[in-house]
């Protein structure tokens, strides 16, 4: 009983030497892995390559939207939005144009947003929330009264200020302009001015463009400019 028991002891020992003699001693080194599958996690991370999307020019696993879709309760649940063709379509244009790049689509898209959107809105009911929006993100450019001297435009002394790209004031340039070419150049950006769509929701858009067309002058139910004529690779429109 002896002999057995102290033969499974050197046994044991030896095996327990063995282990300890092959294990790395390096303090660098990870060991070995028993359990592989859950010490490397099979599943793909947010920004790495992925070995399916080889032979694309982006390959990172994080990807943009499908063009044109919309987040899950980005448009309220309002009927008053829903059942309203021209507030509805300016949600459902999130994502529809690439990025500020003048090309044909640009125009052809300017275009078709020209014809179809009409502000829901009227003035009276919604300046004080156009001029909330409006002192916010316009008027350090478009100054207080969108005459185009916003105080990074132009000091108060009548000196140019930092920013040297001058807004047209809106009582000569709104005039020109249908709803649609408003709200599209708020949305997507025009000349300088860069596109506001992910800090201004739709619904406030329409009110920013009551306010700006308040301080044109420009009275409801004013005839609105003729819409521009379109050809297969660009829209005509005023500078």
């Amino acid at each position: 009983m002896k002999n057995k028991f102290l033969i499974n002891t050197v046994i044991v020992i030896g095996i327990l030497i063995l282990i300890f003699l092959v294990i790395p001693r390096s303090k660098r080194s990870p060991g070995w892995d028993w359990m592989p599958d859950m010490r490397y996690s099979k599943a793909y991370e947010t920004y790495q390559s992925a070995d399916f999307f080889y032979g694309e020019n982006d390959t990172m696993t994080a990807r943009l939207p499908v063009a044109g879709t919309i987040p899950r309760g980005y448009i309220p649940n309002d009927s008053n939005i829903k059942c309203n063709e021209s507030l509805l379509r300016s949600f459902l244009l999130k994502n529809e144009h690439s990025g500020y790049n003048q090309d044909s689509a640009y125009y052809l898209k300017q275009a078709e947003m020209i014809a179809v959107l009409r502000n829901p809105y009227k003035s009276e009911e919604v300046l004080d929330r156009g001029k909330e929006i409006y002192k916010v993100n316009c008027q350090v450019c478009h100054g207080e009264k969108g005459e185009g001297n916003g105080y990074i435009v132009e000091r108060e002394d009548g000196s140019d200020g930092p920013y040297g790209a001058r807004p047209p004031a809106y009582a000569t340039r709104l005039p020109q302009m249908t709803d649609g070419n408003i709200f599209y150049s708020i949305t997507y950006g025009k000349g300088s001015m860069g596109g506001y769509a992910s800090m201004v929701s739709p619904s406030d858009r329409w009110k920013v463009i009551c306010y700006i067309k308040d301080l044109a002058g420009i009275k409801e139910g004013a005839p609105a400019p003729a819409a521009a004529s379109t050809d297969s690779t660009k829209v005509a429109m005023v500078k």
